[in-house]
């Protein structure tokens, strides 16, 4: 069957390292893929104001954003997915789960609609770090006083204890909520139907294709699933020999030479 549907992630995938892209060629490849009736997808971890903000000047109607991994889906500025957390699971993290061993050590950013949250006492390097990805971060004196639709938690921890991280989270929540690991030592909390691969489900079942006209892009261990998942899967010249295992094909560019735009034209498909 013919590709109907491209998936990619951001950071070491799509962008160059310091979040910049080739806009120009992006937009050429966007206005040939919908000439073939074909979907970009942009996934990833990124707040959706932080992704409006970065492809500010991208003019596609073909093109639809995946944010806080899978927590949102946006087509044309608008929402067509949202996977906040219940109330009822945003209480018992804020007045429970938060408090929990499992938490020792890690520092928490709330997402949401209008903001991110942080309590204050967090490093001034963390600090700084994460407001080149979250927009609108406040420091508050307790997660308690947030009000707000929240997307998604991050874990801030050191990469080397990322992987033991994500299972200890993961047993914890036993099914409640869902952690993925995000790369670069931060891991996301998210709502248990929440994903990348079941938002690009989403997407796909709303156009009733099939895996094999799903073409996917990644780079890290939160792409996994997807990277199986879609009958294309092509793992970064530049992902870790684990991620390159599980995908069908490995991109013969890195990210930094826009390996995602030359695959996509390398196919014929742009």
């Amino acid at each position: 069957m013919a590709i109907k549907l491209i998936a990619t992630d951001l950071n070491g995938t799509l962008l160059h390292g310091d979040q910049t892209y080739n806009q120009a060629r992006l937009q050429q490849v966007l206005a040939a893929l919908a000439t073939r009736e074909i979907a970009l997808v942009l996934s990833s971890g990124n707040q959706y104001a932080h992704l409006k903000q970065l492809f500010d000047g991208i003019e596609a109607d073909n093109l639809i954003m995946v944010a806080e991994n899978g927590a949102s889906i946006y087509h044309n500025d608008q929402q067509l997915f949202d996977g906040s957390l219940t109330a009822a699971d945003l209480h018992q993290f804020v007045s429970v789960d938060r408090h929990q061993p499992v938490f020792d050590g890690a520092y928490l950013i709330m997402v949401g609609a209008n903001g991110s949250y942080t309590e204050k006492g967090a490093p001034q390097a963390l600090l700084d770090a994460a407001a080149k990805f979250y927009d609108n971060l406040q420091q508050v004196d307790d997660l308690t006083q947030v009000d707000d639709k929240i997307k998604k938690v991050s874990v801030s921890t050191t990469p080397a204890a990322a992987a033991q991280l994500v299972t200890d989270l993961n047993t914890y929540f036993d099914g409640r909520l869902r952690a993925h690991d995000s790369g670069y030592g931060v891991i996301d909390l998210v709502a248990a139907n929440v994903g990348k691969l079941p938002a690009v489900q989403w997407l796909m079942q709303q156009r009733q294709l099939q895996p094999d006209q799903v073409l996917a892009f990644g780079d890290g261990d939160n792409d996994v699933p997807l990277l199986k998942f879609a009958g294309h899967g092509y793992a970064m010249q530049n992902a870790p020999a684990a991620v390159q295992a599980v995908a069908n094909h490995v991109t013969i560019l890195d990210n930094e030479h826009d390996g995602v735009l030359d695959t996509i034209e390398t196919l014929g498909l742009a």
